[in-house]
């Protein structure tokens, strides 16, 4: 725990709540950490959208937009919850254990919700705002960088191989959630493929991948 407070700069203990942010309702408990991560999710979202406009309040609405997605959705989040080592706390049911329950994304990523909605709980929104920036988002991120499904247009135009097309090839529900992988193409040829808890989500992974791809080969025939 010690080191975890280290890198979050904040005392977990302090929170009423830190066990129930930290159980799974896989569990066999009374209280579960999905109305948590209920609150620590508008909370992470507002909190991501009022650093935008304060610091990039030049961006249209559609930049600003994808600038959020890239620190309010699963993956990323699930990725900080292992940064932390927040999933070596988590509490989980028997078949969750089984299955690797510590490592799924969408377990992973309600936990740091939840984290973020115990702090808020506890101390306040701007206590839990503080946590989100101080934590959560990157400090030098190139702005081209967020709107990758941009940048690969952008560039696979510039070599004259038109527009990438996206594909849904899977959509899948893991309880309340839902999972989709996409892939996405350029002149017929599949680039990229991607996953996430929503289609923007996993068009954007996509679109990461492939713009890896161009940035190695040249596709124009």
């Amino acid at each position: 725990m010690k080191q975890l407070n280290q890198k979050l700069g904040f005392e977990l203990e302090k929170l009423t709540r830190f066990e129930e942010a930290t159980t799974h309702s896989s569990c066999e408990e009374v209280v579960n950490n999905k109305k948590l991560a209920f609150l620590g999710d508008a909370v992470l979202e507002l909190a991501v959208s009022l650093y935008i406009m304060k610091n990039y309040s030049q961006l249209s609405v559609g930049d600003m937009t994808e600038q959020r997605a890239f620190i309010v959705n699963s993956r990323f989040l699930s990725q900080k919850a292992k940064e932390w080592g927040l999933n070596r706390l988590l509490k989980l049911g028997k078949g969750e254990k089984q299955t690797g329950g510590d490592e799924k994304e969408t377990i992973l990523s309600e936990a740091v919700e939840a984290l973020i909605g115990a702090i808020s709980f506890d101390f306040g929104y701007e206590t839990a705002a503080r946590f989100v920036e101080r934590n959560m988002i990157p400090e030098k991120i190139e702005m081209e960088g967020w709107n990758v499904k941009g940048r690969l247009q952008e560039l696979s135009l510039s070599r004259g191989s038109g527009i990438p097309k996206y594909s849904i090839i899977q959509e899948r529900a893991e309880g309340n959630n839902k999972f989709f992988e996409v892939s996405v193409k350029i002149n017929g040829k599949v680039l990229g493929k991607g996953t996430g808890g929503n289609k923007k989500e996993a068009e954007g992974e996509a679109a990461r991948n492939a713009l890896e791809v161009l940035n190695t080969q040249n596709l124009q025939e």
